[in-house]
């Protein structure tokens, strides 16, 4: 019995089926009762005003064309985003239902691929309702932005077609799985690895003898479409925000997380730490013994599916569960095959081993179920905080003329979230942009501008662009310093300011090269007798931009706000650089080299009661 987990059973009635299918389907649509009334969170926002900006040639253009790629390759994910959109509108109820029923298909497929693995029906059956009520990876279901279950319910399918035909070696699903493994590939990145689990299967589990030519042939057409994919991938991962601004690199985080991850999937109800790390040594002493000592060597791929599932993401900076969904059908997998074994150890009792072990699957289910229902509410809860600056903006503006452009300066929630909840409320218009998703403002290019700065407790103001202003910037724009940076140009809200409000300017930095050092801007209003009376000293875009993680020719936007409690009369600001070890200020050159100085000063700014 070293190929085979458990001895083939013999195969029940289809109405034995039909019933663990129903009871399946009842754990799901029960349990993710709440999720249908959520609403979008993050990704989904981007998603959802992306589907809705763009006709259908450039939109498929935006996800097939690598070259447009700037986070992930992910098509298939986008087409289905696009026909929701399509279908459901505004109406987020939809996009939930959707993502719902890819997880009830999920958990539908884990079971029929235990059957087809030979495997009983209480085991496929415990698999898949311990999976369907999990509460670990309940964001990656409660998001329809989310990409794991769509590229589950692809990975499941692979699995299916390549055992039927590794037992039957029938041509039809070995090009069944082929094709389910191209729409892995073109879903979420993780998919690349799923080739090494079949050959795990393979070898593991089926263990039929295999020629070096029969090998080649069973293998060639994936690692040449692999191979096909890595320039294309590497082609997105050189543009990725997440290597370039997110910290998305190979460093110690790698272990810690991998821990965390693994810790997750021993006991996916969550448990504190450190119970969590003594839950996982306690699985991976179990599993090294019934792989090694007791030699069921088909646990490998299913080992080895989890852990390639999570080895991409291990170089975030950051650790959350949405992550692990895939993953997780392993967890359950394992879970059932030692519920199933410790229910064999109970006694001689039939009747009392199944009652025992319902009991024993009911509860965690039902445990499941109350942590999925609290991840809903806290869900609710967070989706309703990050709406706030949107529902004040709409609750003072119930429409807005056209051409208006509303500019949000940190505010508490990424930029395309807010952009897409507008889209979502007011259609193409307004136009709204943030801080945090660069490019040139244009606070004077529209009929119509507001701008919105928040502070530090994330209170926001409302704040209205001089449209004709008249301030001198000297030395004039745009202006050289002593270190490979240029600040291009100066976009002031406005030069009169209210002592109740704030000055907020945004300055466009460019680098002609790389840059080692870390250089703090500093933007000083100045009082006639020339003292500084307030100010704002921080690396660009408040730590998210240092200078030193700049790219050679990209423009960077520098949205900066203070607040102004000062006596009203005349001032001036001045911006400067300095070095942040040494607090040295940069020079100020013309195009000669001249020394100009070591400050830019715009002027004349008025406070006013």
């Amino acid at each position: 019995m070293q190929g085979a987990i458990l001895p083939q059973p013999k195969i029940n009635s289809r109405r034995i089926l039909i019933a663990s299918a129903f009871v399946i389907s009842v754990v799901v649509v029960v349990g993710y009762f709440l999720a249908y009334r959520l609403s979008f969170v993050g990704d989904d926002w981007i998603f959802y005003e992306i589907a809705g900006r763009m006709n259908w040639q450039d939109y498929l253009i935006k996800y097939f064309d690598p070259g447009t790629q700037t986070a992930w390759y992910r098509p298939l994910q986008g087409v289905l985003f696009k026909l929701a959109y399509e279908y459901f509108g505004t109406d987020q109820t939809g996009y939930h239902v959707g993502n719902v029923l890819f997880h009830l298909a999920n958990a539908w497929l884990l079971f029929a691929v235990l059957l087809r693995a030979k495997q009983s029906q209480r085991v496929a059956l415990i698999a898949a309702l311990l999976f369907a009520s999990f509460p670990t990876a309940v964001e990656g279901i409660f998001k329809p932005g989310v990409v794991d279950p769509l590229t589950t319910t692809c990975f499941l399918a692979v699995v299916w077609f390549w055992l039927g035909y590794l037992t039957q070696q029938r041509a039809r699903d070995y090009w069944l799985a082929f094709a389910c493994f191209v729409l892995a590939l073109i879903s979420k990145e993780i998919a690349v690895l799923i080739p090494a689990t079949l050959f795990l299967m393979d070898r593991c589990v089926i263990r039929a003898p295999l020629t070096f030519r029969q090998f080649v042939a069973r293998y060639l057409a994936f690692g040449v479409l692999i191979l096909g994919y890595i320039p294309v991938e590497y082609a997105v991962i050189g543009r990725s925000v997440f290597v370039r601004r997110e910290g998305y690199v190979i460093g110690a985080q790698l272990i810690s997380n991998l821990l965390d991850y693994a810790s997750t999937l021993a006991f996916p109800w969550v448990l504190p730490s450190p119970f969590n790390y003594l839950a996982l040594a306690i699985a991976a002493l179990l599993l090294a013994y019934v792989i090694f000592v007791k030699k069921t060597w088909a646990f490998l791929p299913i080992l080895a599916s989890a852990i390639f599932s999570i080895l991409p993401i291990l170089a975030f900076p950051f650790v959350t569960n949405r992550f692990l969904y895939l993953s997780l059908t392993s967890t359950a997998v394992v879970y059932a095959f030692a519920l199933d074994g410790l229910s064999r150890r109970l006694g001689r009792n039939q009747t009392a081993r199944v009652i025992g072990l319902g009991a024993i699957v009911a509860v965690a289910i039902v445990v499941g179920g109350a942590g999925i229902s609290d991840a809903a509410t806290g869900f609710a809860e967070f989706a309703r905080v990050a709406r706030v600056p949107f529902r004040n903006v709409s609750q003072a503006h119930p429409t807005f003329p056209s051409d208006t452009l509303l500019y949000f300066i940190n505010p508490p929630l990424p930029g395309p979230s807010l952009s897409g909840m507008f889209f979502w409320r007011y259609g193409a218009r307004p136009i709204v942009k943030v801080d945090d998703m660069g490019g040139v403002v244009g606070l004077r290019d529209h009929a119509n501008t507001w701008v919105y700065i928040f502070d530090e407790q994330a209170d926001q103001k409302e704040l209205a662009v001089e449209k004709e202003i008249a301030v001198k910037v000297s030395p004039a724009l745009p202006a050289n310093f002593s270190a490979p940076i240029r600040l291009e140009n100066i976009e002031l809200v406005s030069s009169k300011i209210a002592t109740t409000q704030a000055v907020a300017l945004i300055l466009y930095w460019r680098a002609s090269r790389p840059i080692d050092q870390a250089y703090i801007v500093s933007v000083q209003l100045i009082d006639s007798a020339g003292k500084r009376v307030t100010g704002y000293e921080q690396e660009p875009r408040r730590g998210k931009a240092p200078t030193s993680a700049w790219m050679p020719g990209d423009l960077i936007a520098d949205a900066i706000q203070f607040p102004v409690s000062v006596s009203p009369g005349a001032y001036r600001l001045a911006i400067s650089l300095f070095d942040a070890i040494t607090s040295e200020r940069l020079r100020v050159l013309d195009a000669a080299g001249q020394d100009l100085g070591d400050q830019i000063i715009i002027d004349p700014v008025s406070i006013t009661q």
